[in-house]
């Protein structure tokens, strides 16, 4: 996982091809990752959901979300969904399935 809070667009991505790379040698072609997880993320930026779609993950699931959203999300039945991550790319090239799996902690605002 890349540093989404204080890295520059383009050190986020060597982040992540770094990482993979490291995988892949220590791994070989099973180690690539198909899923990723945002820990602890001040936020959820379509354009990371966007890049690990176009880089062959699979899904993509959430460590902390508000608590109003989450709840909202709860109520409507809305944990999991399909995060289009651009609106220029043809789907489904930028989309992931995305979840916030039910016990992961809120993040209370205010």
């Amino acid at each position: 996982m890349s540093d989404e809070a204080a890295a520059h667009y383009r050190g986020a991505l060597e982040q992540l091809a770094l990482g993979r790379r490291f995988l892949r040698r220590l791994f070989g072609g099973c180690g690539a990752p198909r899923v990723a997880w945002q820990i602890d993320p001040f936020g959820h930026a379509r354009e990371l959901a966007a890049t690990f779609a176009q880089m062959g993950y699979d899904g993509l699931f959430l460590g902390r979300v508000d608590h109003q959203d989450k709840w909202a999300r709860l109520q409507r039945r809305e944990l999991e969904l399909i995060w289009r991550g651009s609106d220029s790319l043809e789907p489904p090239r930028a989309d992931i399935f995305t979840g916030d799996p039910p016990g992961t902690p809120t993040l209370a605002l205010g």
